[in-house]
């Protein structure tokens, strides 16, 4: 549930946001200068995180961070309203028909389709290892039958120099079109070994038992 709420309230909220920061700060044009830009390095910098796959340790704070860029599109359109230059204004008023009342429209009456897609971003398990390594676990289509399901592990280490972020580790992904697993997997890890053990038991037309282990790097 927590992208679904996060989508639909930046969906809605952050155009009347905009509208809000872009009319008030239109008498200090250097204080606005400033907002925009403050808000495109903030915005750079979240998408720079999700191509190296850096997070907080907070899904919230994710969450919050990732759907914040939406308030950063929505100050740039309503800029453009205000732009002494007309052609610009008119790109502008196109892009915010499209993007803007678009999400609206998605926001209110494709909001069933919002809530299936948040399904699929939501982690079914997500737990700590130790004190510095989190595990996340997806289930990529919710739907009965498994052979459109897969199976999403991954794991994050806590940075030591600023302990609210974490990176990427490891990664794996289950297919289980013949193989079928718990919705949850049973997750072990040790360590002293530095190793994840994951087990699955499915009881179908046969017990499917499965297994796997992700070794993790040595501690320094």
């Amino acid at each position: 549930m927590t992208p679904f709420i996060y989508i639909t309230a930046s969906l809605l909220l952050y155009p009347l946001i905009g509208w809000l920061t872009v009319k008030r700060s239109n008498r200090f044009p250097k204080i606005q200068n400033k907002i925009v830009r403050t808000l495109c390095v903030y915005s750079v910098l979240i998408i720079l995180g999700l191509a190296t796959h850096v997070i907080t340790i907070s899904q919230n704070l994710n969450w919050f961070l990732l759907t914040s860029i939406y308030l950063t599109v929505s100050v740039l359109l309503w800029t453009t309203q205000y732009n002494a230059k007309t052609f610009i204004e008119k790109i502008g008023a196109v892009l915010m028909s499209i993007i803007i009342i678009g999400g609206y429209i998605i926001a209110i009456i494709g909001f069933p389709f919002v809530f299936i897609i948040s399904l699929e971003l939501t982690t079914n398990q997500r737990k700590w290892l130790g004190d510095d390594l989190i595990y996340n676990e997806w289930n990529i289509g919710q739907g009965p039958d498994p052979s459109v399901r897969l199976k999403k592990v991954e794991i994050y280490k806590r940075v030591t120099l600023f302990p609210v972020m974490a990176y990427l580790v490891k990664t794996k992904t289950y297919d289980e079109w013949s193989f079928p697993l718990q919705r949850e997997l049973t997750v072990v890890f040790s360590e002293k070994d530095q190793t994840l053990y994951l087990t699955s038991v499915v009881n179908g037309y046969k017990v499917f038992n499965f297994s796997d282990t992700i070794k993790l790097k040595a501690r320094d």
